[in-house]
């Protein structure tokens, strides 16, 4: 708990950053993100990374990278992991537990190197002993590797599990939120809107009795797009 304050408070600095008219680019809101947030929530994880309590960090930094993605509560959390382009928090502690188990075996300078474990006593105790060990050189792809076994969702609009944000991290904040939602369909629309009890109905001004973000995308935006330049339009379509 005291480490979930913690990421709150720095997450209260990175959000300041995120303003929409003068906020800090997509890509420096993530290196913020790694550099305060998730340095301060992993910090000795390697201990602790195994405790039914170390999910309680997970939620503040699901909102570290809400703020980078300007994804929605309601974008589910694969989704959201692709656009801010940041492995799961669990398989990233996972990974840093496992290159220090490789140093624990190889680094004679290590407390616990060459420690002869107890005789384990509970099933349910996940100790350090039990940790596979990853070489520190191949942290990235043994994190990428458990990243895309963890991950099956499919949508093609988001970039497959990759440690680098996607296309368009050049676009203004608005933009880029837009963006994002978009590719996520989870958005502030009026299907959305109706859900949450901040509007009457869930009416399209198109006539559509549901507006959803899969309605403006595909039907609404094909009348709406018919108006606009076609450098407009090209130029939206090739960032998507």
């Amino acid at each position: 708990m005291n480490v979930k304050a913690k990421v709150a408070a720095r997450n209260s600095l990175l959000r300041k950053l995120a303003n929409s008219n003068w906020g800090a680019d997509p890509k420096t809101l993530r290196t913020t993100a790694l550099a305060l947030s998730y340095s301060t929530a992993e910090y000795s994880s390697a201990v602790w990374a195994r405790s039914c309590h170390a999910k309680k960090v997970d939620a503040e930094l699901n909102n570290a990278s809400r703020i980078v993605t300007g994804q929605l509560r309601l974008t589910t959390l694969p989704l959201l992991y692709r656009t801010a382009g940041i492995a799961p928090p669990d398989i990233r502690r996972q990974t840093h537990g496992g290159t220090e188990k490789h140093k624990q075996e190889t680094d004679l300078r290590h407390p616990l190197f060459d420690h002869s474990y107890p005789r384990a006593r509970l099933k349910s105790r996940k100790s350090f002993r039990t940790v596979e060990s990853v070489q520190p050189d191949q942290a990235a792809s043994h994190r990428l590797e458990l990243w895309n076994t963890w991950d099956n969702t499919t949508n093609e609009a988001i970039q497959p599990p990759k440690e680098q944000l996607p296309s368009g991290r050049e676009l203004q904040r608005k933009d880029w939120v837009t963006l994002n939602r978009a590719r996520a369909k989870v958005g502030k629309t009026a299907s959305t809107l109706h859900k949450w009890k901040l509007r009457p109905n869930s009416e399209c001004p198109c006539g559509n009795q549901n507006q959803t973000m899969d309605h403006i995308l595909s039907e609404w935006c094909r009348t709406l797009s018919s108006s606009l330049p076609m450098s407009i339009v090209s130029r939206q379509a090739r960032v998507l």
